[in-house]
């Protein structure tokens, strides 16, 4: 509680706001990939951000999004 606290809230990756519905704990570096639970380790994010996220790192994640969104300016500019 105290982490969500300092977050305001808000998801630490995206900044939605969070209710108990919706929180979720992400571990940045998977446990499936070597991370801890230690809470250097852990973000209180929302549950559809961690879904996609699933077990990419907290950097492999944001190139993602990175290149979605550049991917659809493109096409965008493109149409416009």
């Amino acid at each position: 509680m105290a982490v969500l606290k300092a977050q305001n809230y808000r998801c630490a990756y995206s900044g939605r706001e969070l209710t108990p519905e919706t929180a979720s704990v992400d571990h940045k570096l998977p446990v499936s990939r070597g991370g801890t639970n230690d809470l250097d380790n852990l973000a209180i994010v929302h549950v559809d951000v961690n879904t996609a996220k699933a077990a990419m790192t907290l950097d492999e994640y944001l190139q993602v999004c990175r290149d979605v969104v550049r991917h659809f300016e493109q096409r965008q500019s493109v149409a416009g």
